[in-house]
Order: C-alpha cells, then structure tokens, then sequence
C-alpha cells in the first residue's frame, strides 16, 4: 500500500529544487567586472546607489548611505589636500583625484582578478587623463579583497599602497569598512604631502624696480629703518661749480661794489637825518637797496636749485638712470620708501617630477 505524500511536502521540494537550481544564476548577476561595473562619475551614478555623479560606487549597497556620502566627501578631499597651489603649471597644482569601487564579488574572486579591474577602471574612467594623477580604490567583500591602482604621476607608488592596506587590514577583517577606507584616503595624503621637496627661496627683484619681495636685512643703523648714505655727486656738478657759479657770484660782489661807491661813497656832502630814517632810509640808498635786492633773490635762487640739485641729483636728480638705484638704497632725501610685501608662507616643494608606472598596490584578509 503506497501512501500519498501530503501537497504541502511536494510544494516544499519544488521550492528546495527551484532555489538550488537558481543560486547559481543569482550568484552570476552580483559578479562584476570593468565591462558591467556602473561608473559614479558618468550617468551610471543611480545604479551605484548615489543620487547625482559622485566618485563611490556601491551597486551591491555594501555600505550604508551616510557611510556613501562620508567617503565620497573624503575622496573630494584627496584632491584639495594634495594641490600645490605654488606649482608653475596646471599640473604641477593639481592634486590626487580619487575614486571607489565598493563589490561584494568580482568575477573571478582572485587577487589578479581585482588588480586588473582596478586599473582596467583607471584607464576606462579616464579620471585624469592630462596630468595623470589619479587612483581607483576596488573593494570585493566576499571575495576579501582590496587594490588600488595609481596614475603615473600619483607620489604614491605600489608598495607604500601595500603598506598602507597591511596597516587596516584588522579594521577590513572585522568588517568596519568605513574607518578602514577612511584610514586609507588619509594616509594617501599625508604620504604625499611628505614627498615634497624643499621650496626655493624667492629671489630678490632687479635693480630699479623696488617691487616684488624683498628681504629687509639688519642695517648698521639698528631699528631696521635704512642707514643714511650721503649722495654721490656727479663730477659734472663739481666742475660747473668751480667754472660757473664762483665766477658768476665773483662778477655779482664786483658790480655791487662799484655801485654802491658811486652812490653813497665819503665824496657825497649829505649826511643821515632823522626824516631819513622815519622815511626807510631816503633817496640815497635806493639804488643800492634795489641792487641788492635784486641780486639777493638771484642768488638765494640759484644756490638754492644747487643746493636742491647737489642733495638730490646724485639718488634722483643727477642723472635719470640712477633713480631707482637712490630708491633701492634707502632714500636720501626723505622719499617714499620702497614697498615691502610681507614674507610669503613656506609652504613646501613640489612633488617629484618623475613618472613611475606600476599596478598599484593592495591585497587580500
């Protein structure tokens, strides 16, 4: 006597059945390679679980979205950390573009399989094409992998990535993935930023200009205010003194003389009264005083300019090539000073210039 199997037993086998026969095809579509992996920073960024372009990719929603958005806002940070604003040329300035591949299984599974996705991603995402300053983080959870493949110019070569992995590969095994990358993108940059070499002191500006930075060293004088230097003075200057001005003012004492004996010599039977002095001295010290007076004021006038021209002329005024070179050593004559732009902050060098190629670096818990 056969006994029938109840319709719940059947449909229990079924489904047992159905659920192996289709494990197979459900493990198959979680398998990623370079060729189905959605990119964040094109239109695939909806599938890679972000709401607009983004550099983290987390189709399998590996991480939770709060850890989505703190890792993305540390990528974004890898860049700007590791600029060097003080660089010449675009790329000298341009820091470490950074982007990740969070999978809970590769195809394949192996270590090859998740280096080679990763610069496979590298080059197709194409980060950083011009300066070549990029690096691609691939994670498979399941498969208990971890890479990161670098650009040329990335100051971070191979086995420091190894070693950077090594140092939280505790942190991957138990499985806080946010604090392990997070560990990661840090130690990247301060790596990096330990590459830079000294940065040149800034050179002092031409002769002339007074402009640019320059170092105000002590002077003699103390209270760092310049030194005062008396002016050079043309040998021209000293010739026209000797040669026009001594004999012009030489000329001037004889005429005044010869003038003043004609008009109120001992020869002239007048003498001073009292009405001469309440009228400012009478008709006969007119021709005189008018004399002196004119030649007072074209004396005062004339040893002035050459006093002015002697003081001025050696820094300024002696010659128009030499105004710069009175500015630049110190002033004489109590000019504007020159402009002293504060000390620029040392910020460092700049990374090697040097491109090394690898296949990055990383490794399995």
């Amino acid at each position: 006597m056969i006994t029938e199997k109840p319709p719940i037993f059947s449909a229990l086998v079924f489904l047992i059945a159905l659920t192996v026969l289709l494990a197979p095809l459900g493990r198959a579509s979680q398998e990623w390679d370079v060729g189905n992996y959605p990119n964040p920073t094109a239109r695939d960024y909806r599938r890679c679980s972000m709401p607009t372009t983004a550099k983290i990719c987390d189709p399998d929603k590996v991480l939770g979205e709060q850890v989505r958005y703190r890792l993305n806002h540390e990528l974004n940070q890898l860049e700007s950390r590791t600029r060097q604003d003080h660089g010449a040329t675009f790329c000298q300035k341009k820091g470490i573009t950074g982007a990740m591949a969070i999978a809970k299984h590769v195809r394949g599974g192996s270590d090859k399989a998740v280096k080679n996705m990763a610069n496979d991603m590298l080059q197709s995402w194409n980060l950083d094409g011009q300066c070549q300053k990029a690096v691609v983080i691939v994670v498979a959870t399941e498969d208990r992998k971890f890479w990161v493949a670098r650009g040329d110019a990335v100051p971070v070569y191979a086995q420091e990535f190894t070693d950077i992995f090594t140092q939280q590969k505790g942190l991957f095994q138990t499985g806080d993935y946010q604090q392990a990358l997070t560990n990661v993108l840090q130690k990247t940059w301060e790596l990096a930023l330990s590459k830079q070499g000294p940065r040149s002191q800034p050179e002092p500006p031409g002769r002339g200009g007074g402009r640019g930075f320059v170092d105000p060293g002590p002077s003699k004088g103390g209270g760092g205010l310049p030194s005062f230097k008396f002016p050079k003075i043309p040998g021209w200057v000293w010739m026209a003194v000797l040669f026009v001005v001594i004999p012009l003012l030489c000329c001037c004492c004889l005429c005044y003389c010869c003038c003043c004996k004609k008009s109120g010599g001992p020869s002239s039977p007048r003498r001073q009264t009292p009405a001469d002095v309440d009228s400012g001295g009478g008709t006969s010290r007119g021709g005189g005083g008018g004399l002196n007076n004119f030649l007072g004021s074209l004396g005062g006038a004339g040893i002035g300019s050459l006093v002015g021209r002697l003081l001025s002329g050696g820094a300024g005024g002696g010659g128009r090539g030499r105004r710069g070179e009175g500015i630049e050593r110190g002033g004489a004559g109590g000019g504007q000073q020159p402009y002293h732009p504060s000390r620029p902050k040392d910020t460092g060098g700049l990374y090697p210039e040097a491109k090394v190629h690898d296949e990055g670096g990383g490794g399995g818990w």
